[in-house]
């Protein structure tokens, strides 16, 4: 029994074993175009738009066939079908390779940066804590002038020029943002920034896995409560409902989803749940009001925008801060809130991407497609795709304050809740206190 105990014990303390790297196989002909015919259909049959938002989709896949069946390689061919699905204009609908669809989680890189194009320059305007480009000392605030020795103005046409279609000039500008932080985990990227100095400094970023923290909570000196998370992502709903309960005894509430991308509708319904009363948030909208099913049509899977009771109701003066990158779920919190008189929102106007995609598409040769087949309506008549969320408190990050340690965004919700009344949410009796 001590041997077999001593055994157990070596077997337990042994380390995780990482994934085998993915390596994709090489497309056939037929392949390519049996997946070109497979977007094809689906879009035409199943988008959530029967008018396939106004476009020629018939012509479009007429001009993108000969592109991408004769693509130079498989990267190519992946592209050219991701720029076609693009034509939609939509930022859920997109064509992903093998590799995107496949890669371990190590072959997954992030520089964790965020740019954004403002009077003629190119500003920081995040660098995520975590990040190598933190840690080596890019700074918020910078202005971005080179990436990998071509001139910022030049390099970001090239990419816009590049990167499929979106909802907006907002997410469209992501999409240039991806391809900044985007490249194989150990390539290097070079960029030139001048700093609130004036002084110019070169940053060599190697490509490394992003670790990004899921969730961050405070309870200020004023008695205000801070939560920020970086999605809707089943692996930060734990963590997400412990600093909800935190936060409850606090006397007013900032809830900042700048640069939330959204992700799962059940984690963002259920967050509402935490700070509104039960009822619907909205309608949903799907191709010819028809039923989306599963299990040959047996499983109704048709989503609902129906708000759950959560254990604590938190009925704080509520602050939300968005920006540009804010979008999908992070935009359907915020624009229900709002519309619900329940919170008051600061920054800029969000992303304007607000569909839903129920699952990906397997392709021939390993690809996905992924299309939207649910809108929204906010409240049963509010559209937010292709709008976003106004603020009604519009506030630029101004970049000087950020290489000052200070946040404009959060400073003016901050004098906003000190003018609200205090009121932290009541404790549960024993009787309603959650098991």
């Amino acid at each position: 029994m001590l041997l077999a105990a001593l055994l157990l014990g070596a077997c337990a303390s042994t380390p995780p074993v990482p994934p085998k790297p993915f390596v994709p196989e090489k497309l056939l002909p037929e392949n390519r175009s049996a997946a070109f015919e497979e977007v094809a259909k689906l879009i035409r049959e199943e988008y959530v738009d029967p008018r396939l938002n106004g476009v020629d989709w018939a012509e479009i896949t007429t001009r993108y066939r000969s592109k991408a069946l004769n693509a130079a390689d498989d990267e190519a061919y992946w592209k050219e079908l991701n720029r076609m699905v693009g034509e939609l204009r939509d930022a859920h609908s997109r064509v992903v390779s093998p590799m995107e669809a496949k890669a371990t989680r190590d072959q997954r890189g992030n520089h964790g940066l965020r740019v954004q194009p403002h009077q003629g320059r190119y500003l920081v305007m995040g660098v995520v804590g975590s990040s190598q480009a933190s840690l080596l000392g890019l700074r918020q605030g910078s202005e971005l002038l080179a990436v990998d020795g071509k001139p910022v103005a030049d390099w970001w046409a090239q990419q816009a020029a590049e990167v499929r279609g979106s909802s907006t000039e907002r997410s469209q500008q992501g999409l240039i943002n991806q391809a900044l932080n985007a490249g194989p985990v150990g390539s290097v990227r070079v960029l030139r920034v001048r700093g609130a100095d004036g002084a110019e400094r070169e940053f060599t970023l190697r490509q490394d896995v992003l670790q990004h923290p899921l969730v961050r909570s405070h309870h200020l000196a004023d008695g205000t409560g801070y939560l920020r998370f970086a999605g809707f992502q089943p692996a930060a709903a734990g963590e997400l409902g412990l600093a909800l309960r935190r936060l409850a005894s606090t006397d007013r509430l900032v809830l900042d989803l700048r640069g939330n991308p959204g992700g799962q509708l059940k984690m963002a319904l259920q967050l509402l749940g935490w700070l509104l009363p039960p009822g619907q948030a909205g309608k949903v909208v799907t191709r010819d009001n028809k039923r989306i099913t599963a299990l040959a049509g047996l499983l109704d899977v048709t989503p609902t925008l129906e708000i759950t009771a959560q254990p604590l109701r938190l009925e704080q003066a509520l602050a939300v801060l968005v920006d540009d990158g804010s979008a999908s779920g992070a935009e359907l919190t915020a624009a229900v809130l709002q519309s619900r008189g329940r919170a008051r929102v600061f920054g800029a106007t969000t992303c304007g991407c607000l569909l839903a995609v129920r699952q990906g598409r397997n392709l021939p040769g390993g690809g996905q497609l992924l299309f939207s087949e649910v809108d929204m309506l906010i409240d049963g008549s509010k559209r937010i795709e292709g709008v976003g969320v106004v603020p009604e408190e519009p506030v630029f990050a101004d970049p000087l304050a950020l290489v000052q340690g200070r946040d404009a965004v959060l400073d003016a919700a901050r004098a906003w809740l000190a003018r609200q009344a205090a009121k932290p949410t009541p404790a549960p009796s024993p009787a309603q206190a959650p098991v």
